[in-house]
């Protein structure tokens, strides 16, 4: 089967540097598009969606430059640009780093270097790539969580192992009579201020690896209530790369009565 060939947009405005530069790296395999100004790079990557990465002088005559035109390229086009230019000065360098890194090619430089640092450049691109839908994925087993969780009919509350919440319960924020609407990152204790000092020392226990529960368990408040529940506390399984969570799992048993002894 054929090796699909990569598609480079060369952008040079001194032709007959562009046409040399075409000519050895199509030797190299790859099909070339050559663009001779920054308005004809912008165009070209429009119009030719098999693009697959730039090539860009910095000095490219009168008008916009090479920096400029990438700056527009990448707010519609995610693909990887690697400037090749006879510019060593470091600020020079430093720009092209703050827009895009995928690699600094020096002009005259041979084409066996040249062909190396495209591969790296789509090597580079590709693992981004991997990450970026790595984390899309996180995001959206994080945003389904958060649904699952919230409106479960159960009263869950999930905490890292510093006792931030991570995701609740709307059962749980009423059973609790919690009134803030929004706990997510906010540490228990400031939840549940008068949260007793024997809960606190199973949170504790949990975070060591317990398995804690109790029935029909008395919680005081502040205001003389006692809200009675049956709830258990353990932790999950350190994932590589994560923190320890709490998963507390708790549910009211006969309501909230008031405290009258």
């Amino acid at each position: 089967m054929n090796k699909v060939k990569q598609t480079l947009l060369l952008v040079e405005d001194e032709t007959i540097i562009a046409m040399s530069e075409k000519f050895q790296l199509e030797q190299y395999g790859y099909n070339v598009i050559i663009a001779t100004d920054a308005e004809a790079a912008i165009a070209a990557v429009y119009d030719n969606p098999d693009i697959d990465l730039v090539l860009m002088d910095i000095d490219l005559g009168e008008g916009m430059d090479g920096t400029e035109a990438v700056r527009i390229i990448l707010q519609t086009h995610n693909l990887p640009v690697v400037f090749l230019s006879s510019h060593t000065e470091p600020d020079v360098v430093q720009k092209t780093e703050d827009i895009t890194s995928y690699g600094y090619i020096v002009k005259n430089s041979c084409i066996t270097v040249v062909d190396a640092s495209i591969k790296m450049a789509f090597r580079l691109f590709r693992a981004k790539q991997v990450l970026r839908e790595k984390e899309q994925i996180l995001l959206y087993k994080h945003e389904f969580m958060s649904y699952v969780i919230k409106y479960n009919r159960s009263a869950i509350a999930v905490h890292d192992r510093d006792l931030n919440y991570l995701y609740v319960s709307q059962r749980y924020l009423d059973a609790y009579q919690v009134k803030e609407v929004d706990v997510i990152g906010r540490h228990h204790y400031d939840v549940f201020p008068d949260l007793p000092q024997k809960w606190r020392d199973v949170h504790q226990q949990t975070l060591e690896g317990s398995i804690i529960k109790a029935d029909n368990d008395p919680f005081v408040r502040e205001d003389g209530t006692i809200d009675w529940s049956r709830w258990e506390t353990k932790r999950l399984i350190r994932l590589k790369g994560r923190p320890n969570v709490d998963v507390r799992f708790s549910s009211i048993m006969y309501g909230t009565i008031r405290d009258i002894t």
